[in-house]
């Protein structure tokens, strides 16, 4: 019995969504063979490629610590958020149990850190181990803007969401995980609204291996939105008062109206993003094939 617990706790997958980074991928994958060198148990990466255009070149000869690689190419690009949650639904349903880590495939996530999160996961295992963001690479116009998104969802949901997808945690907490499909959004939103431990830390963001950072103030701006509407209720609730405490103090009409309108426009389209982007299908059909990459 002793060792059947032992066994079950020494495996891990490494969740990676991907598309058009295989030169990444490959320097993420030597670098993540070095990281775990000397964790005793097995390694298998699962990687989600989300329909690159891109012909797929990972070499995986020398990767002696990672015992299986497997990808799962979807039908269409959906994203990385989508992507993840694809790729933890995989998980679950071979229910297989592990340590769970989910980093990207762009070098941002350090994968020398991984080691300090799977360990934390390990020892409590009814938490989300996540990556604080200690520090970013972008310039200086990119920091600021994610500086104001961070206080503007702080403001509407009164979660200051400074993690992305670099987290471990034990496979038990897919049941949390999965209560509903706020991860089908935004993963960071989705394990802080379904998950009450969590384990936060300070890792700082590296910058890319290749290319240019992905983040604009387009993408901000969706993922904003894709964070917030995870947060609906919460955001109903606080924009009420506020509107309500701004009528009390000014005692305007036409300010009153004013905010009445942009509570309005506020949740009705929050509330309307939500159900229009809201899953309504088994996820899983979104993967076109399974390949092997590594056995």
């Amino acid at each position: 019995m002793n060792k059947k617990k032992i066994k079950i706790m020494n495996n891990f997958f490494i969740l990676i969504p991907s598309f058009n980074d295989w030169v990444s991928l490959n320097k993420l994958l030597f670098h993540l063979n070095k990281a775990v060198q000397g964790v005793k148990g097995e390694f298998k990466v699962i990687v989600v490629n989300d329909c690159s255009t891109e012909k797929i070149n990972l070499k995986t000869k020398n990767l002696k610590n990672i015992k299986n690689i497997k990808m799962l190419n979807l039908k269409k690009n959906i994203g990385s958020q989508k992507a993840i949650f694809i790729g933890l639904k995989y998980i679950q349903k071979i229910n297989y149990k592990s340590i769970i880590a989910i980093l990207d495939s762009d070098g941002e996530d350090n994968p020398f850190k991984l080691k300090k999160l799977i360990n934390l996961a390990l020892k409590k295992k009814k938490f989300i181990v996540v990556a604080d963001r200690s520090k970013r690479m972008e310039n200086i116009f990119l920091r600021f803007l994610n500086y104001l998104r961070l206080i503007g969802t702080f403001f509407l949901t009164g979660k200051y969401i400074n993690f992305g997808n670099f987290s471990a945690f034990y496979s038990t907490n897919l049941k949390k995980i999965f209560l509903n499909n706020n991860l089908w959004f935004a993963y960071s939103a989705g394990i802080l609204k379904n998950c009450k431990k969590i384990e936060r830390v300070s890792i700082e963001k590296k910058e890319r291996y290749y290319g240019a950072s992905k983040v604009n103030l387009t993408f901000l701006l969706s993922h904003s939105l894709k964070i917030i509407c995870v947060f609906k209720k919460e955001i109903f609730v606080r924009s009420f008062f506020a509107v309500v405490l701004i009528i009390l103090i000014f005692k305007n009409l036409v300010l009153d109206i004013k905010i009445i309108v942009l509570f309005l426009i506020l949740n009705i389209s929050v509330y309307a993003y939500y159900q229009i982007n809201n899953l309504n299908f088994d996820a899983l059909k979104l993967i076109k094939n399974k390949k092997n990459i590594k056995n």
